[in-house]
């Protein structure tokens, strides 16, 4: 019987996939967390074989969260489970331990074939991962965008950003908004993130 540990901080979420789960003959959800807090008592106080991890939780990030758990079990098994594209993440939470990553859009029978797969002793990402690259056609950002990216994974405000490159906020903003088309990213954190992982594209001439 696998054991499975569920950390989200959506109930619907959660009963979701308790009903998945619980159509699983081979599959027990063991307990449930809904935040950080919450997820570091379940590791503390439940023995299981995988742990299925929302990335954005109350009181504590996923990526943090990998880390953490993998020093305090470091033989679970971790699928990460998010709406964050995996070019954004998935580098970084495999990088921390993790044995997958699964998006919420995908459809039920995925997760399960991931967990069984995990347990083989599988890894769950897309072979750009596992091999360091990325698969999609390379990103192109203009000289300026990747100045305002570079400002932006250093903590630069707006205002500042404005300051130092000599534009208005609005310029800022505009930037911002490009580069979250272009990366396919939802947010800053997700800019900074995309900036850590692949650092060869804000040193790229243009």
């Amino acid at each position: 019987m696998i054991k499975i540990l569920l950390a989200d901080d959506h109930a619907v979420v959660r009963k979701g996939l308790q009903l998945f789960i619980g159509y699983e003959d081979n599959m027990q959800l063991v307990a449930e967390a809904s935040d950080g807090d919450e997820l570091i008592e379940m590791i503390q106080n439940h023995e299981a074989d995988v742990l299925l991890l929302d990335l954005d939780m109350p009181k504590m990030n996923g990526i943090t969260a990998i880390r953490k758990i993998k020093e305090m079990a470091p033989d679970l098994k971790i699928i990460v489970l998010t709406m964050h594209p995996e070019d954004i993440y998935g580098k970084t939470a495999m990088q921390m331990g993790a044995s997958g990553y699964v998006i919420k859009d995908d459809e039920p029978k995925k997760l399960i074939r991931s967990i069984n797969r995990v347990i083989e002793g599988e890894q769950i990402f897309s072979e750009d991962i596992l091999n360091n690259k990325r698969k999609n056609k390379p990103i192109k950002l203009s000289q300026r965008e990747i100045e305002v990216l570079k400002l932006l994974s250093s903590g630069k405000s707006n205002k500042e950003i404005s300051e130092e490159l000599e534009i208005s906020d609005k310029t800022v903003s505009t930037y911002k908004l490009r580069l979250l088309n272009k990366i396919g990213a939802k947010s800053v954190v997700d800019l900074i993130n995309f900036s850590t992982n692949y650092p060869e594209i804000l040193n790229r001439n243009k």
